[in-house]
Parts: structure tokens; sequence; C-alpha cells
């Protein structure tokens, strides 16, 4: 019995139908145990691999395609802007760990100032941080200043053709916009949490606006603008410079009649620190004294307000530069109204660019100074908007002047000053006493305010046209007030010149055909004639 027994079993086992026993059996294990889910890092992993060959297909097709040249150049300019962001990132940071290391380098890790430096490359965009007090959206622009030079260095790409600044408007953001969603998020801690958001629409913004704007001649060159669109921008460049004067000028007056400052810290290290941020936020200040003296002001705190017809200030925070501010404006006003000659003065120069540019009609002269007033009103209202922002919470919500308000003051003022200048009637009947050859020459003198050269090889002295005045000339440029003078000088100088030379050609002509003799026939027939 029991060898057949054995017998049996071995057939079973050696029977055809043992592999379906052994599915059956692996399929009952199966179901017996619980079934595992991968692990979201892995699942993660798998689907930015396969996004990243996606891609890796996509760009090689369009490296290698009709538009492979504008790819690489937009990846060019994408690889020196995010080169840009890395070298300006690293001086903040070398900035703070100096800092750390005079001050207190046994306080904390290493870390906490990098990631400080992190924050302050972040503000510098103008990119908020919330705290436990509030929110700081205060960008110190000595920073922001830095960073913009930065990124007009990395302006090198060559560029043909005018959709190419497109492309390396897209490659410079997205570079740009890579290393500041990297950069904030290293600068988290528990306590400061950047805008990550904002710090990206930031970061997009200068990486695509500030390398374009620096390719301002190639973008010129691709249009055909017109002849007042370039005296517009000179104007409003010269205009501009006069404002920025002006507001550094009474800057540096308050700070000079108010020194000593309370706010300085004793020790050397802490008086270093305080020095660099103040040195960081002097771009703020200047933008700030330049609201001032346009008129609308700018706030330091909630229902505060600092501007030429008063000034209401509250308690303040212990810093060197808000200890200039006045107290009392009453006992300012209306000595304060004072300021409003600088922006009467750029409005001025304004149109004196716009004079000096040559004989045009009038209707391309109240072109180029609209232009010129509108572009300085907008730089105006863009600085104040970004010198501005919250200080936590409180009372320092409100810091800044108002950008809409600066840029409405700028225009009006600017314009109508240009306008009333350009305007003027001529100073023709102030010179009708003068002899009749010079009068014409100084009414000219007179409405174009440029300078006369005068060409030596001919009797008559002839003028540069506008053509010729747009080469830039070694020698600097008079002043305005020394200009007609000069204009006046050489306009009698060639009357005179005139007038000698015509008495010279009259006794050379007398010397050429003199009077014929008594007794002689005035015409003798020749041989020739006979």
């Amino acid at each position: 019995m029991r060898d057949e027994s054995g017998d049996r079993r071995n057939a079973v086992d050696a029977g055809p139908d043992r592999s379906w026993v052994a599915e059956q059996l692996a399929a009952a294990r199966a179901r017996q145990e619980p079934e595992t889910e991968p692990e979201p890092a892995v699942v993660l992993g798998e689907a930015l691999r396969d996004l990243a060959a996606e891609w890796g297909e996509v760009l090689a097709v369009a490296w290698n395609g009709p538009h492979g040249r504008d790819v690489r150049l937009a990846a060019r300019a994408g690889a020196h802007a995010a080169l840009a962001a890395i070298a300006t990132w690293l001086a903040a940071v070398t900035l703070c760990v100096t800092v750390w290391l005079v001050s207190a380098p046994n306080t904390s890790g290493l870390s906490g100032p990098l990631r400080v430096g992190g924050q302050l490359w972040l503000l510098g965009h103008h990119a908020a941080l919330d705290v436990p007090a509030g929110r700081i959206a205060l960008a110190p622009l000595g920073f922001t200043a830095l960073l913009v030079l930065a990124l007009w260095q990395t302006a090198v790409v060559p560029i043909a053709r005018p959709v190419q600044l497109a492309y390396t408007a897209f490659g410079a953001a997205i570079g740009y916009c890579l290393v500041a969603a990297l950069v904030a998020a290293g600068a988290a801690t528990s306590d400061v949490r950047p805008d990550t958001a904002q710090a990206v629409l930031s970061a997009v913004l200068f990486g695509a606006l500030v390398p374009t704007a620096a390719r301002w001649r190639r973008i010129a060159g691709f249009c055909d603008l017109p002849e007042w669109v370039s005296t517009a921008a000179r104007a409003g460049a010269a205009a501009g410079a006069v404002l920025v004067g002006g507001g550094a000028l009474t800057l540096a007056g308050t700070m000079v009649v108010h020194l000593p400052e309370p706010g300085w810290p004793r020790g050397i290290a802490d008086a270093v620190g305080m020095f660099l941020l103040s040195l960081a936020v002097l771009p703020n200040a200047l933008a700030w004294s330049a609201s001032y003296v346009l008129g609308p002001g700018f706030a330091v705190g909630t229902g505060t307000g600092v501007s030429v017809l008063s000034a209401k200030v509250g308690a303040l925070p212990v810093f060197p530069m808000l200890g200039a501010l006045p107290r009392d404006g009453s006992r300012l006003y209306p000595y304060s109204l004072a300021f409003l000659v600088l922006p009467v003065a750029a409005g001025t120069v304004l149109a004196l660019v716009v004079l000096r540019a040559g004989e045009r009609p009038l209707g391309e002269r109240v072109r180029a100074l609209s232009a010129g007033a509108a572009a300085v009103a907008l730089l105006a209202g863009l600085v104040a908007t970004l010198s501005g922002g919250p200080l936590a919470d409180g009372r320092m919500t409100t810091l800044g002047p108002s950008g809409w308000r600066t840029a409405v003051a700028a225009f009006v003022l600017l314009g109508t000053t240009a306008a009333i200048v350009v305007l003027t009637p001529s100073l023709g009947p102030a010179v009708k006493g003068l002899p009749r050859p010079s009068v014409g020459r100084m009414v000219d003198a007179a409405a174009a305010l440029r300078p006369r050269r005068r060409v030596t090889a001919e009797p008559e002295a002839e003028f540069f046209t506008a053509e010729a005045e747009a080469e830039p000339e070694p020698e600097p440029e008079p002043e305005p007030e020394t200009e007609f003078e000069d204009s006046l000088a050489v306009a009698a100088e060639d009357t005179a010149a005139e007038e000698t030379t015509a008495e010279e050609t009259t006794v050379e002509e007398a010397e050429a055909d003199p009077e014929p003799a008594e007794g002689e026939p005035e015409d003798q027939p020749s041989e020739e004639q006979d």
C-alpha cells in the first residue's frame, strides 16, 4: 500500500498539471499579501525624468531647426543672466558674512548670514519678506542699482534681427528667475518667509527688461524714428539730471544742517554696519528728496507727510537720515516754496535743449517737449514707487512718496515751464536799433541759442546745419547765459569782416581798371579788327 501511494504522488508531481498548480499557489499568496504603494519621492523622480526627457527632445529639435541660431542666442542670454544673478548674490552674501564676522561670529552658525544675504538679494528686487512683525517690502535702491548694473553688462549677445530681441529677453528672464527661485527657497527660515511668487515675477521683469534696455542703440537702429525723438531723449536726460542734482543738493544741505544726528552706534563694527545700511538706502533718500522739491513730498508713517507746504511727523525709529526731517512744518512755510525753483530750472533746461536742436516747425518742438517731459515724469514716478514700501506692521506700513502724484507734478511743472520758454516771443524787437546787416544774425542767434562757427576759407561765414551739430565736439559747450553773448560777438565779427572784405574788393577793382589818361582814346582798335 505504501509503495502504491508513493508512486501515485510521484506521478502527480511529474504530471503535466504541475505548472498550473504553481501559478494558482502564487496567485493565492499575492491575494493574501497587501499591495505596497510606491513612495512619493520615487513617483516624483520618475515624473521629472520623463518631463526632462520630453523637454530634451523638444530642445534638440529646436536647437537644430530653422530657428536654431535664435534658440542658441536665447540660451547664451539666459546663461549670462544666471551668472549675473549668482554674482550679485555672492556680493550680498559676502557683505553679510563680513559684517557677521566683525560683529558677533559666535552667536549663530554660518547659515544665518547666508540666509540674510539671500534675503537682501530678494529685497533688492522689491520682493516682500513676511516676518512675525508684519511684511517688509522696502527695497534698498543702492543694492538695486548694483543688480541693474550687473544685468546691464550681460547685453553682449549680438543682435541681427528684431525678433532676436524677444528670444534674448525670454532666455534672460528664464535664467534669472531660476536663480531667484533657488535663492528664495534657500533664504526661508522659521521666522522669515520670502514671497516666492513675487520674487519670481520681479526676477522675470528684471531679466527681461534690463538687458533689453541696454540694447537701446540697436533698437533705435531697427526703428526709423523721426529726428524729434532723439531731441526729446537728450532734453529729458538733461532735465532729469538737473532734477536729481537738485534733490541731492537738498538732501546734502539738510544733512549738514542737522549733523551730528542721533542713531550712530558707538562700536566700530556696529558703526560700519550702520554706514553700509545708510549707503544702501541713500538712493531712496535721493528719490524722496526729489519728490519733496517737486511738491508732493513723502510719508514717514501712517498719517504723516513731509512736503513744501507742510510737515507732519510722528514718532520715528532711531536712524541717522530720519533725524534730518523737519519736526515743525510751520517754521519752514512759505520759505520752503523756494525749492520749486529746481523743477522750474529743469523745465528751462528741457526747453533750451529743444531750442538748440535747430530751426524746426513748432509742431516738432511741441512733440519733443511733450515726449521729454513725459519721459522724465514716468521715470520719476517709477523711482518714487520703488523707493517706498511697508516696513512691518503698524505706523511703518506707509513709507515713501506716491508714485502717481510725483509723476503728475513732474509733468505739470516741467511741461509748463518748457512751454513758456519755447513760446516766448523772439528778441528781435530789442535789436531794431542795430545796423541792418547784423540784425538778422542776432535775431537768429537769440532764437536758436546755439553756437555759430565761421568758415575762414570763404569771404562770407557759413554756419553748421543740424546734421553737423549732431556730431559730438571735443570742446565743451558754453552755458546758456554766455552762449547768447558769444553769438552776438560772432555776429558782430562777421559783419566787420564782411565790411572789410567789401572795401578790399572795391580797391582791387579800382586798381585793376584805372581811368584812361587825357588825350588817349578810350578804345583803341586792334590789328585783328582791321
